[in-house]
């Protein structure tokens, strides 16, 4: 019963019909540059998004960043994201918090009359880090999450872990990398465990011309026995503004997105707009910073 309230109240569900997965929420990408290139991030991933689809990438950073990212998620649900990353000459750490919230619910008995009402949350508290490796081309990162469900007086928790590698060819302007994400027990409501969405991502981007940026991601999603293809272009008009378009061919969520970019010194602002059907549209909007 549990399960299917959550399913009911979280249309992040929605990733497939037939998940065989908990911890759904963990499929929803943090930042509005990487859903406007149809998540086709792991390689690509520098900056503090890459505490989601790539810890590896947080080594990139030769500055320290915070961004936040607010998301209008499906039938009125919101979804944020808050991180932080700081580089040392030790290698780069990042903190990120990521929450899910459905917000104040109706209830109702067996026989669907009102009872008092109930909050649902999911929420996702991050600590990374992130190395280069011998030669400064290839960089490898980890993750630690602490995984935390409510649904009115019930609540579950977990801990999960990713890892991720990326290399920078120095020959042409190329990247590779590699993550696997989500590796843990699952989580518990009273005598039920849901495994977590465990997910391999392999991903490769190109630069043509220093205006071009080109991405391509190959994800496989281990419980529900699903692979799908992202590709995200990224073409920068101007140095101060990127223009951004993609494909996710994420089970019954695929579609085309698109978003914009801007700079301003240390200051950036991003925007996304992904159209979901009759399940509604998706807006993102991310601000952040680097010193």
């Amino acid at each position: 019963m549990i399960r299917a309230l959550f399913l009911v109240l979280f249309p992040v569900s929605a990733f497939g019909a037939m998940s065989n997965s908990g911890a759904a929420f963990l499929k929803i990408g943090t930042g509005a540059r990487p859903a406007a290139m149809g998540e086709a991030y792991t390689a690509l991933a520098d900056d503090v998004n890459a505490l989601y689809y790539n810890p590896g990438g947080l080594a990139k950073l030769a500055k320290k960043e915070l961004g936040a990212t607010h998301t209008e998620w499906l039938l009125g649900t919101k979804f944020d994201f808050i991180g932080y990353a700081h580089p040392t000459k030790f290698g780069a750490f990042g903190l990120g918090f990521t929450r899910l919230a459905a917000g104040a619910q109706e209830g109702r008995d067996a026989s669907r009359q009102a009872t008092a009402g109930f909050d649902a949350s999911d929420t996702a508290y991050t600590v990374g880090y992130s190395r280069k490796l011998a030669g400064q081309a290839a960089s490898w990162g980890t993750n630690i999450k602490f995984l935390q469900s409510k649904i009115g007086s019930y609540s579950a928790s977990s801990v999960a872990m990713d890892f991720g590698v990326q290399h920078q060819m120095t020959s042409r302007p190329a990247s590779f990398g590699f993550s696997v994400l989500n590796v843990g027990q699952g989580m518990r409501y009273l005598a039920q465990r849901d495994p977590l969405p465990l997910t391999m991502s392999v991903g490769t981007a190109y630069r043509l011309g220093g205006v071009l940026q080109l991405a391509l991601d190959i994800r496989h999603e281990v419980p529900d026995k699903q692979t799908s293809v992202g590709f995200g272009t990224e073409y920068s008009v101007l140095p101060a503004l990127s223009l951004r378009a993609g494909y996710s061919g994420l089970g019954s969520m695929g579609g085309l997105g698109g978003g914009v970019g801007l700079k301003m010194g240390a200051w950036r602002a991003d925007y996304t707009f992904t159209p979901f059907g009759t399940l509604g549209n998706v807006q993102r909007i991310s601000l952040g910073a680097r010193w």
